[in-house]
């Protein structure tokens, strides 16, 4: 799947686009970011919060 930019999204980017995203649009986290204001070093600390959660949305990028 790509982002509107063109760019091949990560699991991850699928995962926070979907917690953070209505209707099912899928961003990279460069677009997310800028969609939601927020830095793309925030968008990973959300990751890393939501893997601690147990949340199946999200992979260790090791796993990836």
């Amino acid at each position: 799947m790509t982002c509107a930019c063109g760019k091949e999204l990560s699991f991850n980017e699928m995962g926070l686009s979907k917690k953070f995203l209505a209707g099912g649009e899928k961003l990279c986290l460069h677009c997310l970011s800028r969609r939601l204001d927020v830095s793309e070093e925030r968008l990973k600390e959300k990751i890393e919060e939501f893997l601690r959660a147990g949340c199946k949305l999200f992979v260790a990028e090791k796993e990836v």
